[in-house]
């Protein structure tokens, strides 16, 4: 999935920025559940933390307790937020200590190690986080282990992760490392990795399957459209994206978003867009040829829609962020109630909206969607909004009660949610995938 923001397609007449008018306030209040306790999983062979963490700092009379496993992901999440302003020395960090832990992950790591190590800490941070939530720590697992395995991690080597992960850490935390936040660390490690341990040991199916490309269209000098047909149909859903591993780039594994709903034929359609420094986008797109056998990871993501919701839907999709978008509403368009949904489709420049026509010809089609381009560095023109995604959204409308879809650069995406949550949409109504790069 790129991580650049793409230009507006034309609406149409019935989808012209007009349309979308901004309905009566109601904010929805956001009711905070305590979250469940779990039972410790301690890996074999892995120091064990402290039973009981130490207390965190007082709060209200009335304030119930945190669990120790509050307790460890608040710390990590904390500390993890000091840190992430230096990811890519951490990363380096992290990697040297594993691969002198464990010499054999090194052939796993292209010979630039920055950017996959980066990945790999961030996949196991992740489910650290919600430790103390069993069903957002499963739902983080499973994807996460397919990863893993397609990356070629056995389940033994998840010792040697935890311990570089918190040797890297403690240096570089400074003044917010101490006893307690490695105890803490610890704790959410055993329990995060318990499970994604188990399941690659448990697993099965292939990590991998492989594909062939039978198309390259380039759009522009930094743009294409890829056609890559599989051996064996690749089970995803629309909304999610892939891992896929180029020729070019042996072991620079990369995330992308499919541009269609799951077709009978399993052939996919990936939009990339040459990142500034970006190997593997780079290649995609200047030097992947038809021919080419792509290697391709397990389907993960967390953007999909539940055709039994009641909410209706709002989709903000910035570059080839509207790839996914895309698949999404052709996917709805074959249900047989598809929800009420509104599309904004944005980017700098009116080229850069790559489905910008299939959406119109959906939204002709289909009158449960709407659509809204917004251009950026063209605010004179008429078919579309200026300004940035993010404004153009909370200037439209009222969306405190839509479920809300988040897809584009990560800047975006940070905009976009900041905005939202200011404007009145509960945290949990908002669903997007982390891509860091």
């Amino acid at each position: 999935m790129s991580a650049e923001p793409l230009s507006p397609e034309e609406p149409g007449d019935r989808d012209r920025p007009a349309a979308v008018q901004r309905p009566a306030r109601r904010l929805t209040p956001v009711r905070t559940v305590p979250p469940p306790p779990t039972t410790p999983i301690v890996l074999p062979g892995r120091h064990t933390a402290p039973e009981q963490a130490p207390d965190p700092a007082p709060g209200p009379a009335a304030e119930v307790p945190a669990t120790p496993e509050a307790h460890a992901a608040r710390r990590v999440r904390e500390t993890w937020d000091e840190v992430e302003p230096q990811i890519d020395e951490l990363a380096c960090w992290f990697a040297a200590l594993l691969f002198s832990l464990a010499p054999e992950v090194r052939a796993l790591f292209p010979a630039r190690v920055t950017e996959p190590a980066r990945r790999l800490l961030r996949s196991i941070v992740l489910p650290m986080t919600t430790v103390d939530r069993p069903d957002a720590l499963r739902a983080h697992v499973e994807p996460l282990v397919r990863e893993h395995r397609a990356l070629g991690l056995r389940a033994e080597q998840y010792e040697a992760i935890g311990v570089a992960l918190i040797g890297a850490m403690r240096r570089f935390a400074g003044e917010h490392w101490d006893a307690p936040t490695e105890h803490a660390w610890v704790r959410a490690f055993s329990l995060a990795a318990g499970p994604m341990e188990q399941a690659v040991r448990a697993a099965a199916d292939p990590a991998v399957a492989e594909g062939t490309v039978v198309g390259h269209r380039r759009l522009s000098w930094d743009l294409a459209v890829l056609h890559v047909a599989p051996d064996v149909p690749v089970p995803h859903r629309a909304g999610q994206y892939l891992t896929v591993e180029i020729p070019q780039r042996p072991r620079m594994w990369r995330p992308l978003s499919p541009a269609t709903a799951p077709r009978p034929d399993g052939l996919l359609e990936f939009h990339v867009r040459a990142v500034e420094g970006g190997w593997v986008s780079r290649a995609m797109v200047a030097h992947a040829a038809t021919g080419d056998r792509w290697r391709l990871g397990p389907p993960a993501g967390r953007l999909g829609l539940d055709p039994h919701g009641t909410r209706d839907v709002l989709m903000v999709a910035g570059g080839t962020g509207g790839a996914p978008v895309l698949a999404l509403c052709e996917d709805m368009a074959r249900w047989p109630r598809p929800r009420p949904c509104t599309v904004f489709l944005g980017g700098r420049v009116p080229e850069d909206l790559t489905v910008l026509d299939r959406l119109q010809a959906l939204a002709a089609e289909h009158p449960w969607l709407a659509l809204a381009a917004v251009c950026e560095d063209d605010p004179l023109n008429e078919r579309t909004l200026p300004g940035t995604l993010p404004d153009a959204v909370v200037r439209s409308g009222d969306w405190s009660g839509h479920d809300v879809l988040l897809s584009g650069s990560p800047a975006m995406i940070r905009a976009t949610a900041s905005a939202l949550l200011v404007d009145g949409v509960p945290l949990d109504h908002i669903r997007y995938d982390p891509f860091a790069e």
